[in-house]
């Protein structure tokens, strides 16, 4: 792959997971956010040379300076996009201020004044000075108005009183003024660039109190619809709603050189703000209301896309934020799309534990998951050249309470030509085996591949070949059936690979014959995703589960928490049963070679140690017998566990011609472990524990036989792993200390 870069005071980065040119543009590196507001940066993207099949948002969310704040907050991610329009706004502005005042006149004099009054405390006549005044004249220039001299005097026009010897008011004197002026005003009009902000993500912050300063987490966008706003110089706007410091945002553009599925016409804003839902009738009338667009002549599809996510919850209904409903896409008067506005999978949240509420489903959201954008198509429904009335409405409710509910929404109409292909696949992603922070509940794996398809092509697409391997591994392949419509997408579990074996721990999938014909646009066929191994255990090892007090059945007792042991081929080698609250369980199970899958679930979705609930703490932990922790899960995993894992053999070795040649003896050993080969080259030697931890590593420059005593016996007894590790091969030989 080739990769284009280009620099703008940001530094770059690479992504190479698809195949074709590549240019990646970093605009925001590491800005902080830590206070209520728009933080704006500008950069250069490219410009009109090249057509994009695909463009990513890659928005990684870290820690600010000063540490990651505790709360979950809004942050949002906007293209400020100069529409080529021209606006203005009336300006008025006086013709002078007198101590930063507008009087319609002013009396003054240039030498001071005095104010005479009769003293009852000492039964005189006194005086004070009179009250000073800066006059500012102002005269308005191209510029817009500005100050053009300064003058200083004393109050006058007034009357001063004469009295009598007793302090009666027998006269008064005028205090004539010198200088007079009258007020006047300019008008005039300021023009400036309409803006429209344009929302491409969207990411709720984690409760972050106790995490690390260097915690960081990589949400990925699909932005390529928004491409012919995305040239040349843009302005990228991260908001952020929080009120303590604090989180950083750094925002990687990745360009991918190709054909879109189709071409956009022209996109438009249909809603876009906060909004306080008072009642249905004021958010339906008042805040959503109907909005007419202009379809035009040379589109043949259009769909609306909505991101919204709830907020508040001190109320009777805990809405918006814990209000699970439904909202309405009507076109024309027609009801074509109802969308449940819910994330249900706050339990699996990849950041995981936090010290909040994480675990609780959310109004399309979770504390630091990015919201979901639904996708409604509505071509069957437009008519070129013609206008749309466009309605989205809510489910109603009622409430009572101290806080409104509130509703962040988003949302834009697309306008399409026709797709660019009639039979074609497009590969969207590998979700298992993946590095990707988004998927790292479910890796690594030893298991069944994931990936996500979709029908890139106005054909249905039916049928598919799916090749798929390591790199430099066995070929597997799997004929898939079903029926995809244009641009719809489907999640595909893959049979095991034959091997994980391979010449790079990078797994390929390769997309052949939609439709049984070959495709007509390959660009998109291959995906290529880096993964890491799974840890290998010993054949027989002790899980110890300890329950708490979460029960399913308070009359039993049964708790809310069950496991299982799959094999590779989905079938159940080992199972709790029904357990029972606050006992800690031991069970000592033994395993056939191959890769396993251990699955603890909580029906409740609180996990074994939620601080918000009173059912106490858990434990969930495998032990070698006999030896240490082979692992040790966080019981404040909500909804579940899911943990693959290898056993007599490990899962990525290389094949190559020196394999056989390597010997490592004695093992089991008390002391020492001698490793015996040949290799023309420089080879490293490293011992991990079961989890990858590297606990002795040694270098060896090039030599043509190699005999080493290597001494081990400071090492905790116990299953290690022993890798020869060269340009070449990658060998992996467990050996046990006793």
């Amino acid at each position: 792959m080739k990769l284009k870069l280009l620099y703008l005071f940001t530094l770059i980065l690479s992504f190479s997971t698809l195949a074709g040119d590549t240019t990646v543009v970093r605009i925001h590196d590491q800005t902080d956010m830590t206070w209520y507001g728009n933080y704006d940066e500008w950069g250069v993207l490219p410009d009109n040379t090249y057509e994009y099949r695909k463009v990513y948002l890659h928005y990684k969310m870290g820690c600010a300076t000063g540490g990651c704040s505790d709360w979950d907050y809004t942050s949002q991610i906007f293209i400020r996009h100069r529409t080529g329009e021209i606006d203005s706004t009336i300006q008025t502005g006086s013709y002078f201020t007198v101590n930063s005042n507008t009087p319609d006149s002013v009396l003054w004099n240039v030498d001071s004044t005095y104010i005479t009054f009769w003293d009852t405390a000492s039964n005189n006549l006194d005086s004070m000075l009179s009250e000073s005044y800066q006059i500012l004249l102002n005269n308005y220039t191209s510029l817009g108005l500005a100050s053009t001299d300064t003058l200083y005097g004393f109050a006058s026009g007034f009357y001063n009183y004469t009295y009598d010897a007793l302090g009666n008011i027998i006269d008064s004197n005028l205090v004539a003024p010198d200088s007079t002026l009258h007020q006047n005003y300019y008008s005039w009009y300021n023009t400036f660039d309409v803006i429209e902000d344009y929302e491409i993500a969207r990411v709720i912050t984690p409760y972050a109190n106790g995490f690390s300063s260097s915690w960081e987490f990589t949400h990925t966008f699909d932005i390529t619809d928004f491409q012919q706003i995305l040239r040349d110089s843009v302005e990228i706007r991260c908001h952020y709603s929080g009120w303590s410091s604090g989180f950083s945002a750094t925002l990687d553009f990745e360009f991918i050189e190709g054909t879109p599925p189709r071409d956009v016409v022209k996109l438009e804003n249909i809603y876009s703000g906060g909004y306080n839902y008072v009642s249905s009738a004021d958010f339906e009338n008042t805040k959503l209301i109907p909005k007419t667009k202009h379809i035009k002549a040379n589109t043949s599809g259009a769909m609306v896309k909505m991101t919204s996510t709830g907020h508040g919850f001190d109320n009777n209904q805990s809405a918006a934020e814990f209000k699970p409903i439904n909202y309405f896409v009507n076109i024309d008067g027609l009801q074509t799309h109802t969308q449940f506005n819910w994330d249900s999978d706050c339990g699996e949240n990849p950041i995981y534990p936090q010290p909040g509420t994480w675990l609780y489903d959310r109004a399309n959201w979770c504390p630091g998951k990015k919201a979901q954008t639904f996708e409604h198509e509505i071509t069957p429904y437009i008519t070129p050249g013609d206008s749309i009335n466009i309605d989205i409405d809510f489910q109603a409710y009622s409430w009572a309470g101290t806080q409104t509910p509130s509703y962040i929404i988003q949302c834009q109409l697309f306008q399409y030509e026709s797709p660019n292909f009639n039979n074609s696949a497009e590969i969207l992603d590998i979700i298992k085996p993946s590095l990707k922070d988004e998927w790292s509940r479910k890796n690594p794996i030893c298991g069944n591949p994931l990936i996500k398809i979709r029908n890139y092509g106005e054909q249905t697409l039916t049928s598919l070949e799916i090749v798929y391997k390591v790199v430099g591994g066995a070929v597997n392949s799997h004929f898939w059936t079903g029926n995809l419509d244009f641009m719809q997408t489907e999640e595909i579990e893959l049979p095991n690979l034959s091997s994980w074996a391979g010449t790079d721990n990078v797994f390929e999938v390769t997309l052949v014959n939609p439709n049984g014909s070959a495709d007509d646009y390959s660009e998109n066929n291959t995906m290529f995703s880096e993964f890491e191994t799974v840890p290998q255990y010993p054949e027989t090892f002790a899980l110890w589960v300890g329950t708490n007090s979460g029960v399913i059945n308070s009359f039993t007792q049964e708790s809310e928490t069950t496991w299982d042991f799959y094999d590779a081929t989905g079938n159940i080698v080992h199972t709790s049963g029904s357990l029972y609250a606050n006992i800690q369980y031991r069970d000592t199970l033994t395993f056939s070679a191959g890769c396993y899958t251990f699955v603890l679930e909580d029906t409740d979705e609180d996990g074994l140690n939620f601080w918000a609930n009173n059912d106490g703490s858990g434990m969930v932990r495998f032990r070698e017998i006999g030896a240490s922790w082979l692992k040790s899960f966080n019981a404040d995993f909500g909804t579940n566990i899911v943990h693959q894992f290898m056993i007599g053999g490990a899962q990525s070795i290389s094949s190559s011609s020196n394999l056989n040649t390597w010997k490592i003896f004695p093992t089991p050993t008390k002391d020492i472990i001698t490793v015996e080969g040949s290799t023309n080259e420089d080879v490293q030697v490293w011992i991990t524990d079961n989890l990858g931890k590297i606990i002795l590593r040694k270098k060896f420059t090039k030599m043509v036989s190699l005999s080493e005593a290597i001494d081990i016996s400071h090492l905790k007894n116990g299953v290690y792993l022993l890798n020869i590790i060269s340009s070449k091969e990658k060998i992996v030989k467990k050996i046990v200390k006793q």
